[in-house]
């Protein structure tokens, strides 16, 4: 008795102290204050920068030189020389500016990428607390009937009515049972730190309770649908094609260096000698650029330019076998969750119900009253996973579909 009372204040407890949230309130603070999404974040921040940096001009160059002849006592040829030089490059800048820009881009889909990933992970974090939650009420509800069974078996074998096995067998079913509840607690405490953990606030994490249920409400498109917009939207497709175009900018911008140049100078030297003089002068100067004449880096430029179109052809392909398993995933998913029905679960209720009346009677052994409850355990646990991976199955479409995930419950 001590131990229901005990367990029976444990639960109590956690119904007092439980702070319900729904989805909508979850995913707005897994959005806002996960510190992992804050972080990923800078790399926008870096990538601007990167654009910013890309647009400086070659920086002249200012020489300062003094010159004085052997004979230091006669102070002939003394003079001070000052030239200002700068190389003008062609197309270099603006290639530069194109890969920059390129990266921006890629850096953006990069987010969004993650941002994909976040969310639907964030998500089944918070499908697989419900279940967890569904799960504990079912232990705390067949907890709660074997402890009145042994209960009553207690006062029944003292007033001689049973055997002492039928009474002892009770408190062990009422043992176990126990033991499910505090496994129960332990999944749900877990699971509601994980949420804490995408809210990033371990604060009185272990007292979240969802609000919501896995009986989700939304019907399916046609798969052709979510494969054209997986392949319109995917951010992964479209880091596959900035890729390619950072391949191609470099192969431009390498192109550009290896063109002419262009070494502008101008100055003036002043001499000291008497009577004094003034020297100005101005020239211009090319590099001879043989090593241009090599092919090794323009092969390089384009297989790397072949190589990433490839990769945008594969990541398609990807794509769209992602999209289709998945969307036979939720199909077969949606299947099994049928199978079950409020009335199938009601009627072996019912089932149980009357065992229960059979074996407090005297009709029939603990044990086949026993093996009915347990019989409806397990057909409540595979309904409520049925629920579960259906619901997740829907998560891994809109994953793979790329689109806004959105999770309703009926």
């Amino acid at each position: 008795m001590k131990r229901i009372l005990f367990l029976t204040a444990i639960i109590i407890s956690l119904q007092t102290t439980a702070q319900n949230i729904s989805y909508k309130e979850y995913m707005e603070r897994v959005m806002k204050d996960n510190i992992a999404l804050t972080a990923k974040s800078l790399d926008i921040e870096i990538a601007d920068a990167g654009v910013t940096a890309s647009k400086v001009f070659n920086d002249p160059t200012l020489a300062v030189s003094y010159t004085n002849s052997e004979d230091w006592s006669k102070g002939l040829g003394q003079g001070i020389e000052v030239e200002l030089g700068k190389t003008f490059t062609f197309g270099v800048r603006r290639e530069r500016m194109d890969i920059a820009d390129s990266e921006r881009k890629q850096s953006i889909a990069l987010l969004e990428e993650y941002m994909r990933n976040f969310r639907a992970d964030a998500t089944i974090a918070y499908l697989e607390h419900l279940r967890a939650g569904m799960i504990h009420a079912e232990a705390v509800e067949v907890h709660g009937k074997l402890s009145e069974v042994a209960t009553n078996d207690s006062i029944r074998f003292i007033k001689g009515d049973i055997a002492e096995s039928d009474w002892l067998e009770s408190r062990m079913a009422q043992g176990v049972a126990r033991n499910a509840v505090l496994d129960a607690e332990t999944e749900l405490c877990n699971t509601a730190i994980t949420m804490g953990y995408y809210m990033n606030s371990l604060k009185g994490a272990e007292e979240l309770k969802g609000a919501g249920t896995l009986e989700i409400s939304e019907e399916p498109a046609s798969m052709q649908e979510y494969i054209n917009t997986a392949l319109e939207r995917r951010p992964d497709i479209i880091i596959a094609i900035e890729s390619a175009d950072i391949a191609k900018a470099r192969a431009r911008f390498n192109k550009a260096q290896r063109r002419p140049e262009l070494d502008v100078n101008i100055g003036a030297t002043y001499n000291f000698s008497n009577p004094d003089f003034t020297t100005l002068k101005a020239g211009i100067a090319v590099p001879l650029k043989f090593s241009s004449l090599n092919k090794g880096e323009r092969i390089i430029d384009a297989t790397l330019a072949h190589q990433a179109e490839i990769e945008v052809n594969e990541a398609r392909l990807q794509v769209e076998t992602e999209v289709m398993q998945a969307y036979r995933t939720f199909g077969f998913a949606s299947k099994q969750a049928e199978t079950f029905s409020r009335a199938m679960l009601n009627d072996m209720r019912k089932v149980v119900e009357s065992k229960r009346r059979a074996y407090e009677l005297g009709e029939i052994p603990f044990l086949d009253y026993l093996i009915v409850q347990r019989n409806e355990n397990e057909m409540r646990h595979q309904y409520i996973d049925a629920l579960f991976k259906k619901a997740v199955a829907w998560v891994e479409l809109q994953r793979t579909t790329g689109i806004d995930l959105q999770y309703r419950a009926k």
